[in-house]
């Protein structure tokens, strides 16, 4: 069994709740306030922004070509989401300015803070190893929500919860092959510090 096979089922119960979180059936059932849905917006705006910079500085670290040009893919991804997600924002009449000068929740944004720190301390293989245990997780969520969004909200500039649509398999291969030499407790401390920041930013959006 690969690492990422092993620490995703190690990672089962964790991912559940984050698949199944609360928000889904709230936003499946018209029930959302739109507080919420600016309060995802927001903190959106502040993530996205800041985590095209964290993988600006793993392409810049990456040793070899097979990482540059995965990071190249990511931060293409990320650049095309911020794009979409200036949409939704104007659609929504929120105004485009400095992420920092909104309310925005530390523990909503904690995932990013985190990804800034694989950026410059771990290993690039790392890092990128840490986005395939979480983008399929997000990526599941988010077209869900974007889905509800989309039916119960009228809600119309939906690109950006598109784009994290996957599939993600041929990414995991790639990524795998990476990290066969780092040690699996390195890689398992990664993965449940992502997949809890994770849980942390629906835990924190649910709650406005």
């Amino acid at each position: 069994m690969n690492p990422l096979d092993q620490i995703r089922r190690e990672l089962e119960s964790l991912n559940y709740q984050v698949m199944n979180h609360p928000i889904l059936k709230a936003a499946e059932e018209g029930k959302l306030n739109r507080n919420v849905i600016n309060s995802f917006v927001i903190n959106q705006w502040y993530i996205v922004n800041h985590d095209l910079r964290s993988l600006a500085i793993g392409l810049s670290r990456s040793n070899t070509i097979e990482e540059l040009e995965i990071f190249k893919s990511l931060l293409d991804g990320d650049y095309n989401a911020l794009m979409e997600l200036i949409k939704l924002m104007r659609e929504l009449r929120i105004e485009i300015r400095d992420p920092l000068t909104y309310n925005i929740s530390p523990q909503a944004v904690s995932y990013t803070h985190y990804l800034s720190w694989l950026a410059n301390y771990a290993k690039p293989s790392e890092f990128l190893f840490a986005g395939i245990v979480n983008l399929p997780v997000w990526g599941y969520v988010v077209t869900k929500f974007g889905e509800y969004l989309r039916k119960n909200y009228g809600i119309k500039e939906l690109g950006f919860f598109e784009i994290f649509k996957g599939p993600y398999t041929e990414l995991e291969n790639k990524i795998v092959k990476l990290v066969e030499n780092i040690p699996i407790e390195r890689l398992r401390t990664i993965s449940f510090t992502i997949q809890y920041y994770e849980k942390a930013f629906w835990d924190s959006i649910y709650s406005q």
